[in-house]
């Protein structure tokens, strides 16, 4: 018994192509406001699926129908906001780990640079290189994570034009290489200004904010 169909594989990818242009144009302008809620959503919607059609294989092969769609709608819901909040935490995890792997491949090549080592002859299992991995790695990946909304301001804004004309280009199959690098160049610094003007707004207000309640707070 089917409660209700979620497939997103069945739609036909010209009308994705429209969507996935649109995504990258606020991508390019809005930046982490909208991925977040853009990857909460998509992990909701996945999980959702994955585990409907999941208790339903299980349910058909117990043989169990006695409130099937009741349950079924409530592991979909509760494992769609699960999976969304999940893909949300991998989302930070991922900007650690690009942190950790820059930091480290700096450290162990910093690390053969002063030793005069040859990256093939040096062991990986040397206490002194793997400090010289691990403990830059750390450092700037907690770096990264910290400043996840500066790192997401550069990605968003080279990601979000390149995805808009991918789109386009699959979407009306016209290409014009000249075309194609003046409209990305405008679009990737016009949407890193206008996010970092915005970001720097935001840091400005919230240090007055933050002023204005020490100030009002004292007089109290």
């Amino acid at each position: 018994m089917d409660c209700f169909n979620i497939d997103i594989l069945n739609y036909d990818a010209n009308y994705l192509y429209p969507i996935i242009g649109l995504s990258g144009l606020c991508m390019s302008y809005l930046g982490n406001k909208f991925v977040r809620p853009t990857i909460f959503s998509l992990g909701t919607i996945l999980s959702m699926e994955s585990s409907y059609k999941a208790t339903h294989l299980i349910l058909n092969h117990f043989e169990y129908t006695k409130n099937e769609c009741l349950i079924k709608n409530v592991v979909s819901i509760i494992s769609g906001l699960s999976g969304g909040f999940l893909l949300l935490k991998l989302y930070r995890l991922t900007n650690f780990f690009l942190g950790f792997l820059l930091g480290g491949s700096s450290g162990y090549l910093s690390y053969n640079l002063i030793n005069n080592h040859h990256l093939e002859k040096i062991e990986i299992y040397n206490t002194d290189t793997l400090l010289s991995i691990i403990i830059p790695g750390i450092s700037l990946g907690m770096i990264a994570v910290y400043n996840e909304n500066r790192i997401s301001i550069l990605t968003t804004s080279f990601i979000g034009p390149a995805l808009l004309l991918w789109s386009f280009n699959e979407f009306t199959h016209y290409y014009n290489l000249y075309i194609f690098m003046l409209t990305y160049i405008s679009l990737s610094s016009s949407g890193f200004y206008i996010q970092y003007r915005k970001y720097k707004n935001d840091k400005i207000k919230d240090t007055i904010k933050s002023d204005f309640d020490i100030t009002y707070n004292g007089k109290m």
